[in-house]
């Protein structure tokens, strides 16, 4: 036994090889960048952009969930109460995200890094187990050794790609790597046996584990299997084109039957709520033909505003794919179909229609030419069947004439687009090309050279003992793979760990578990309600580190961030006021004000040192709790640490999670809220206009020379910066100053969002015993300059209290970005008179529900009125919710444009609310017809086989006598 298998290991060790050697390359790269722990003493970790504070945030609760401290189907911790079932779809179906259950949740980013090396590692093993298929050699000598050493090349190049590394964050979509190749194999052997499981279930994997990818791959096996298909057949018969067809077909069907209880409750639970992100599309094609072409070399990366494909892995790939097209021994119409579908897939990052359809008929927001990966696995496909196709001398020049080719785009597009042709790539690939494509002619002409003719008289000078196949076919699979890992390790220069120069790059260790404070997500933890109560809690203002953190830690919120976000309630709470992104696809507390906290059931909010030093919240009608301080001791001869301070406030004066509603309240939660007026839908819900009152008059406005300051007649000024830089090249920067009067204790909020640019701009108050301004370089560097506008913070801008008297309100932006426009709108700054509010919420209050109860996919709770009544219920109206008053079912009404409303007839009554993810059924019945359906096809192919099986030798006896019998189907 211990003999067979060592014998099948030697035989396959180049498998071996594939899966190890792009798992040690990349473990490597992850070292060199200071990502722990590949680097032991490094203080990065894989977590940037969307896996900082996305998926590392779902992933934490899905092992919550599955160790049982949470459901996959529905949660409280995230959009006020949202359909999870889409969310373990869309992001976590992968198998390797549970070995994240195998690690603690200060872990996570360990695991996550692991996580993507075995990825990355079976993309590789994926693509050499479907390079094998075209070895063509099956005898054991030089010809196979090489063949399959360039198997392993080729597979690591392609998964350690641009695509994979500089989309690495983006972590599911690193399974259609691995799921590609298994699709393709599929779609090989049905073409060679008629079988048709192994592609069902391979489209079905790729739609379960990630179907935003898996419908890529979709497309590009269809036209990868009409393109094998004419070369495989020696003539075309239309019955067997039929046969084939409908045998494809059903493959495809059964595999998307396989995914029905995924993808169905997606479609209605996700899908049909999110918004469109054209709006904010990052790329609109076509773009410059040039940029394009210059990202398939090795090593390049575009961190500028042209926004390129993924597409380089290794540049000698580039040099081997020309001579596909001109091997003989693969059919024309084969080469010409794979042609084909190579210039659809560069068309389609040029002509719109076709980006769209290939990203699933939606514009991609950020990350664009998503499909990237399929042009990389097409290269590396049609490079191997050319290095093993090629059969003449003559066809070795068109690798020099290739490589001229791309030497010139690679000059041009250094000329052209210097920030994605580094001068290290440029030394890079220029010695490839010129040094590899050398290399790999020397090779493959010794290979091809008919035996008996002299050498090339230009390489007489060479010795005998190195113009040999076999020291050649060593030179050129060197370089091969310098080519490839030395691509893979200048992408990882740029996209991977310490970034000094990139907002993009890897956080370091220390923000995964401890920031803003070490004591922040212990603080968040205390605060979950059990389940006879319901309350909510929040990271307060600027205190918010990730969108996703209530899902985390427990606490339930309104705070959230998905790609399947409920548009319409993110719409809805940016009209209440919460900071929101344009195609509303996430939401964040940032924007509340003593009216929504109420509204919502806040009843704590979490404070850090970015708000003040000590921790404290400026916040009326709160009451501290408790403070958790872990500022590291002083160290003699050091400077004093930074004050790592968090701090739990209760609100004093908020509403339960249910209210009644009769007569003008009712009327006023009923109407359409006000678009992009906060405070006039805030007033209109609740019934006081004028609550927030205005303070301060007209502004002053300063401005650098050049930048045009326009006052209008309806109190708003509009600001337009020149469309050229200064003549002393500094920038430009304004100012704009409100003087304001207090009549009393107030809440101070800002709502001014399109005053001042995104990111750059601060806003402050000064007077009533306030420090004055510190006179300091970076403006962040003074805790009073709170950032406004800015990525998480548009919504109105809770500026503290103000007492009696006068202060002043400071909007400033020392970076005025060249030929933009920005509107200061009419009285941007109002307050909120905390007894008023406290008066209306006693009012609402009496109508409160009681005896509340929550599980994981519902609540319950009495109400109690002597008429009848709407109660109000904080929870969001998505699709899924099931309804009773007393046992019976009700027909719910929607308040304040996204929130439940009950109606009830007057006495004592308990209404229930129950969550089942919409199509969850219907799918979970597709995918076990879709089970019958690929065991009714496998017992039927494992039985026509079994009595194949048994007519051959019958076949084969009446061969001796008279013309054997060929079955219709051997053919298919």
């Amino acid at each position: 036994m211990s003999r067979t298998v060592w014998r099948g290991l030697r035989r396959n060790l180049y498998l071996v090889l594939a899966f190890v050697v792009p798992a040690v390359v990349y473990g490597a790269i992850l070292a060199d960048r200071g990502v722990y722990p590949f680097d032991p003493h490094g203080t990065y970790t894989v977590f940037m952009i969307d896996l900082n504070n996305q998926y590392a945030q779902f992933y934490s609760y899905f092992d919550q969930a599955l160790t049982g401290h949470g459901s996959l189907l529905f949660t409280w911790r995230a959009d006020g109460g949202m359909n999870f079932w889409p969310i373990v779809a869309y992001y976590l179906t992968s198998p390797f995200g549970l070995l994240t259950l195998f690690a603690s949740d200060h872990r996570l980013p360990i695991m996550i890094g692991f996580i993507t090396l075995l990825k990355l590692a079976s993309a590789s093993l994926g693509m050499a187990l479907f390079l094998r298929k075209f070895r063509g050699d099956v005898v054991q000598g030089l010809h196979s050794v090489v063949n399959k050493t360039v198997i392993v090349v080729l597979s690591t190049a392609y998964a350690l790609g641009a695509f994979s590394l500089i989309y690495a964050f983006n972590i599911m979509w690193l399974d259609s790597l691995y799921l590609l190749p298994w699709a393709l194999l599929g779609v090989e052997r049905l073409l060679a046996r008629g079988r048709v499981t192994a592609l069902a279930i391979a489209i079905g994997l790729n739609l379960v584990i990630d179907f935003y990818t898996g419908a890529m791959v979709c497309v590009f096996v269809c036209m990868y299997a009409l393109a094998r298909y004419v070369g495989v057949r020696e003539r075309f018969e239309r019955a067997d084109f039929l046969r084939t067809a409908g045998r494809f077909a059903l493959a495809g069907v059964i595999g998307g039957l396989l995914a029905a209880a995924f993808i169905v409750p997606t479609y209605f639970g996700g899908l049909k709520q999110k918004t469109s992100l054209h709006v904010d599309a990052s790329v609109n094609p076509p773009i410059p033909v040039l940029s394009m072409l210059v990202r398939f070399f090795g090593g390049t990366t575009d961190g500028g505003t042209s926004l390129t494909p993924n597409v380089g892995s290794a540049t000698l790939i580039l040099v081997l794919v020309p001579l596909f097209f001109t091997v003989k021994s693969i059919k024309r119409a084969e080469r010409i179909a794979f042609g084909a579908i190579l210039a659809f897939l560069i068309l389609a990052m040029e002509i719109k229609p076709l980006y769209i359809l290939m990203h699933g008929g939606q514009m991609p927001n950020a990350f664009p030419f998503r499909f990237a990966f399929l042009i990389t696995a097409l290269l590396a496909f049609l490079a191997f069947r050319a290095w093993v196709g090629i059969d003449s001398v003559k066809q070795i020049k068109w690798l020099g004439v290739s490589a001229a080719a791309w030497f010139v785009v690679l000059y041009w597009g250094r000329q052209s687009y210097p920030w994605i042709i580094r001068p290290a790539v440029v030394q890079f690939d220029a010695l490839i090309l010129v040094v590899g494509t050398a290399l790999l002619s020397f090779a493959l002409y010794l290979r091809v050279r008919p035996a008996g003719e002299p050498m090339v008289k230009w390489l007489g000078w060479m010795p005998k003992q190195l113009a040999t196949p076999k020291v050649a076919a060593v030179a050129a699979v060197a370089v091969l793979a310098v080519d490839a890992s030395g691509s893979a390790s200048l992408i990882g220069q740029k996209a991977l760990g310490k970034q000094p120069s990139s907002s993009n790059g890897s956080i370091a260790w220390t923000n995964w578990y401890s920031s803003p404070s070490k004591s922040y997500g212990t603080a968040l933890s205390s605060l979950q309600p059990s389940n006879d109560e319901f309350f909510r809690a929040e990271g307060f203002d600027q205190n918010l580190r990730s969108t996703n953190d209530g899902l985390r830690f427990g606490n339930f919120a309104f705070t959230h961030f998905s790609s399947l976000s409920a548009a319409n309630l993110h719409e809805n709470m940016a009209n209440l006021g919460f900071a929101h992104y344009p195609s509303y696809v996430w939401s964040a507390h940032t924007g509340a004000t003593l009216f929504t906290d109420a509204l919502l059931g806040y009843q704590y909010l979490v404070g850090t040192t970015r708000e003040t030093p000590d921790g404290t919240i400026d916040r009326l009608g709160t009451t501290l709790q408790k403070t958790y301080n872990d500022t590291a001791s002083a160290k003699p001869g050091k400077l004093p640490p930074a004050p790592d301070i968090t701090t739990v406030y209760k609100i004093n004066d908020t509403l339960p999670v249910g209210f009644r509603l009769t007569g003008t309240d009712l009327a006023n939660f009923t109407a359409p809220a006000p678009s992009n007026s906060p405070f006039a839908a805030q007033e209109q819900a609740f019934g006081m206009p004028g609550a927030f009152q205005s303070m301060c008059g007209s502004p002053t406005v300063t401005a650098s020379d050049g930048v045009a300051v326009t006052p209008a007649a309806d109190g708003s000024v509009s600001i337009k910066v020149p469309t050229k830089a200064s003549p002393d090249k500094k920038l430009y920067s304004d100012k704009i100053v409100w003087q304001c009067q207090s009549s009393g204790q107030r809440q101070l909020y800002m709502y001014a969002p399109t005053a001042q640019p995104t990111g750059l701009s601060y806003v402050r108050v000064d007077g009533q015993n306030r420090p004055a301004p510190r006179t300091v370089d970076v403006p962040a560097h003074d805790l009073a300059n709170i950032a406004y506008p800015g990525g998480f913070d548009n919504g109105i801008q809770d500026l503290g209290s103000v007492q009696a008297g006068s202060f002043t309100v400071t909007m400033f932006s020392e970076n005025l970005p060249l030929h933009n426009s920005y509107t200061v709108p009419a009285n941007p700054i109002r307050s909120l008179d905390p007894t008023a509010v406290d008066a209306k919420l006693t009012q609402l209050r009496g109508g409160g529900v009681t005896d509340v109860h929550w599980n994981d996919t519902g609540l319950a709770a009495t109400t109690t009125g002597d008429s009848a009544a709407t109660v109000f219920l904080s929870v969001p109206t998505i699709p899924g919710w099931s309804v009773t008053v007393d046992g019976k079912s009700v027909k719910t009404t929607d308040l304040l444009g996204t929130f439940t409303g009950v109606p009830v007839p007057a006495g004592t009554h308990r209404i229930s609310m129950s969550f089942t993810p919409p199509g969850l059924y219907a799918g979970i019945g597709g995918s076990a017809v879709g089970l019958l359906a690929l065991g009714g096809v496998w017992w039927f192919q494992r039985r026509r086989a079994a009595l194949a099986g048994v007519a051959a030798p019958a076949a084969g006896e009446d061969a001796a006598g008279g013309e054997a019998q060929v079955p219709q189907d051997a053919l298919s």
